[in-house]
Formats: structure tokens, sequence, C-alpha cells
């Protein structure tokens, strides 16, 4: 029990003095201005690293690896289907009769798709929304989503097929 007792005596008074060396830390920081002072940095980073229980970093920079794993596979981004102009004007002519090409444009960017001669543009499994390639390959990088409706692309159980995915380097080969 006495050993007990010692132990929390030191563990309190190593937790005061560390409090102390943060207080006049951050005292420090606020009186210069931090100027760039790269070793008031390290020292800061250090103590916050002693505060912080190591159990609980490692869980933060596990979750901070998975929010950066999110997102399509390439294979994935490379088969979606690529319409044309024609194709989404079709479509959307049932919901506006009025609707004409030159008003078709990607909802990420904003771009006409009359502007490019010949656009490049991919179709969403599912949801059916229509973007520009390199807009929704950007957007798939970091996201399993659609930009519109949030419908999630990796969650339905129809698998696009991606055994005959052309590889859009190879494209300049020809041409």
């Amino acid at each position: 029990m006495v050993e007990n007792t010692d132990q929390t005596t030191q563990n309190e008074q190593e937790r005061r003095e560390t409090r102390e060396r943060l207080r006049l830390l951050f005292q420090s920081l606020n009186n210069s201005g931090n100027n760039g002072n790269r070793s008031n940095d390290s020292m800061l980073l250090q103590l916050l690293s002693e505060l912080i229980p190591e159990d609980l970093q490692n869980e933060w920079f596990d979750s901070l690896a998975d929010k950066n794993d999110k997102g399509c596979k390439e294979t994935f981004v490379s088969s979606l289907p690529r319409v044309s102009i024609n194709d989404i004007l079709k479509q959307e002519i049932i919901r506006n009769p009025e609707i004409k090409a030159a008003h078709l444009n990607c909802s990420i960017c904003y771009c006409k798709y009359t502007d490019d001669d010949y656009p490049l543009i991919a179709q969403l499994p599912h949801c059916g929304h229509h973007f520009d390639f390199e807009c929704i390959s950007i957007w798939l990088s970091k996201n399993e989503t659609c930009p519109i409706c949030r419908d999630n692309l990796t969650s339905h159980k129809e698998v696009i097929d991606t055994s005959n995915v052309e590889l859009e380097e190879d494209w300049g080969m020809y041409g």
C-alpha cells in the first residue's frame, strides 16, 4: 500500500511539472510571437506527446490513415461508362423538354460540355449522374460517393466489369 501511494505521489508530481513546463512554454510562445522558432515548436510537440496517452495517439494516427485510404480504386474509376453529349441530352430532355446541349455542364467544375471539342464524360452507376471524366476521377480518388447525391458507389453489390479497362495513357499513341 505504501508503494502504491508513493507511485501515485510521484505521478502527480510529474504531472504538475509537465503542466508547469507546458504553461511556461505557452507563455513564452505568446510573449515572443513564435516568429518561426522551430525549437519552441518541437518542445511544444514533445510536451503534447507526453500529455496525450500513447494509445490515444495511435488511435488518432490510425483514424488519419483510414481517412487517407478512402476513395475508389483506379480500376473502378477507369471502368466508368463514357457517355456522349447526345446520350445525356436524351436523358435530360425527359426531365426538361426545353434543354439544349449548350446548357449541359459538369456539376463539379461547372464547365459546359460543349466547350470541349471532344468531351470525355463519365456516368456513375446506380444514380446516373454525369461529370467530366477528369473531375470525377479526382473526386473518386478521395471519396467513394457521388458528389451530387452522396450515393456510396462501392456499397452496391453490382460490380462494374473492369477486365477490359482501357488506359488513357495509351490513347495518344494511335492518333
